[in-house]
């Protein structure tokens, strides 16, 4: 008897788990993506490399959702090839710690279902965003952190890299116009949100975290509600002094004052990122955020973040400060 019911009870969770992936919708038109590649503390941390990854990375995620994509894997998939291209402080390209080894961090989140995945304190993973989706399907937890938690996700499938002192090489941008001026914040965390034809919502972040930092320290990248969050009406990514965007639920708190309080999305973003993390808290940052509508806002305290976005009408469109 206990058998048979250990059986109902895996039929009821597979039946379960197929009505969630074959779910059909209505597919709209309209289709959102918005990127970012960091703060900026000034113009010159962007140059024409990255400008020409973000095009070319829109544009294969536009097409991508325009043939009914999913939100979630256009995500994670823009990620990962910013993770790949060395320019950037995520996947290859991470900053180093003080003690001269990289650590990175990666969260991803589908507003459909509410499912995340996350990675801290990543030494050897390729793709941290890849092993934070694995969380998300192969696990009952969200956050694996450590060594343990990436051997873990190593024996799901995660890729390791084999020589990590020679596979991260730290992306270093220009130097700023004035020597006085300081570089306190992450330059070049990376982060996605996006809204699907059939009108669901996902974001992810990833990095390696800012410079100067001590070994084990953990920002807000993998922390859902922090740097990631998405639900039914909105998804957003952060980045920037990241222990500010922690203490202040960055991501969750935009999200709901927009959704409980009725403010206006571009009104919420500026209310956390710009009134309590820049003016009260004296820290550095800014989001990207999209809604169920295909809103785009990007809100930033300072100089502003690299940025781009696509949208059913094909423009593709690449920045580095508010619209």
């Amino acid at each position: 008897m206990k058998a048979r019911r250990i059986l109902l009870v895996a039929l009821a969770l597979g039946m379960a788990t197929q009505a969630v992936a074959a779910e059909p919708c209505d597919h709209r038109e309209g289709f959102t993506l918005v990127l970012h590649g960091g703060y900026l503390d000034y113009e010159e941390e962007v140059g024409p490399p990255h400008r020409a990854l973000f095009r070319r990375l829109l544009k294969a995620g536009g097409e991508q959702l325009a043939k009914g994509g999913s939100a979630l894997d256009v995500v994670m998939d823009s990620i990962a090839a910013l993770e790949d291209s060395g320019i950037l402080d995520a996947g290859r390209g991470s900053i180093v710690n003080t003690a001269g080894f990289t650590e990175t961090d990666a969260s991803l989140m589908d507003g459909r279902s509410g499912r995340s995945g996350a990675v801290a304190a990543m030494q050897r993973l390729k793709n941290p965003i890849k092993a934070a989706r694995l969380v998300m399907d192969k696990t009952e937890h969200v956050l694996f952190a450590g060594t343990t938690g990436e051997q873990t996700l190593i024996g799901l499938g995660a890729e390791a890299v084999k020589d990590p002192a020679n596979y991260f090489q730290e992306y270093v941008p220009p130097p700023p116009p004035s020597a006085d001026e300081p570089t306190q914040a992450e330059h070049g965390t990376v982060g996605a949100a996006a809204l699907d034809r059939c009108g669901n919502l996902a974001a992810g972040t990833s990095t390696g975290g800012w410079p100067g930092k001590l070994p084990g320290r953990v920002g807000d990248s993998p922390i859902i509600g922090a740097s990631t969050y998405a639900d039914h009406q909105y998804a957003l990514s952060a980045t920037g002094v990241g222990e500010y965007f922690i203490k202040r639920a960055a991501t969750r708190d935009i999200a709901m004052r927009a959704e409980y309080r009725g403010t206006p999305l571009e009104r919420a973003a500026d209310q956390v990122v710009k009134e309590l993390i820049g003016k009260q808290d004296g820290a550095e940052g800014a989001i990207i955020a999209v809604s169920k509508d295909g809103e785009i806002v990007i809100s930033s305290n300072g100089y502003g973040i690299f940025h781009g976005w696509v949208s059913q009408t094909g423009e593709i469109v690449v920045g580095t400060q508010e619209p």
